[in-house]
């Protein structure tokens, strides 16, 4: 089984909450998915809600939940499932759930982790990440950051799904 680590804000839309979802990040993550085979997992906050609304057969008055789910559907994305929650969400607390998420999957043969945030304190997640944040200079001179799902990301998610990473993933648990 090969598995995507899905943050949302900063690869499926813009980092913040109230942003809109872009359809061109859905059309990217789905090219993925075909060329991969891939399941995905959600690792974002944003699992937590959208895991209740499919708990609760997909009822919800939650509109931005349900601009998510309808986004997955529209590009016959499916969520297979979600980590598991840990006092702080983010950068810091991820590698703990995706490590935890990954020990007990005896059947896992590669994964790639998608988020706009760097995974700084476990340097063993490296080779599986892509980084949908990319720093450019404004024409004002200032340092700025784009953040979503780009066309060189879906090459180097693909190219980490498909090389042969099972020995390695092993070696780590």
């Amino acid at each position: 089984m090969k598995v995507i680590f899905l943050d949302i804000d900063g690869v499926l839309k813009d980092d913040y909450y109230n942003a809109e979802f872009q359809d061109e990040c859905f059309k990217r993550l789905k090219m993925i998915v075909d060329a991969t085979g891939a399941i995905i997992i959600l690792t974002s906050s944003w699992r937590i809600n959208y895991w209740k609304f499919v708990e609760n057969d997909y009822q919800t008055d939650n509109k931005k939940i349900l601009d998510l789910y309808n986004h997955f559907e529209k590009y016959g994305l499916k969520v297979s499932g979600r980590t598991d929650y840990t006092e702080r969400s983010g950068p810091v607390s991820r590698p703990y759930e995706i490590r935890k998420w990954l020990a007990d999957k005896e059947d896992v043969e590669n994964f790639c982790i998608i988020d706009d945030d760097d995974f700084y304190m476990w340097k063993w997640l490296a080779p599986f990440l892509v980084i949908t944040r990319v720093r450019h200079e404004s024409e004002e001179g200032f340092e700025e950051w784009e953040r979503s799902l780009s066309d060189a990301d879906v090459d180097k998610a693909i190219e980490i799904l498909n090389r042969n990473n099972k020995l390695y993933i092993e070696e780590q648990f």
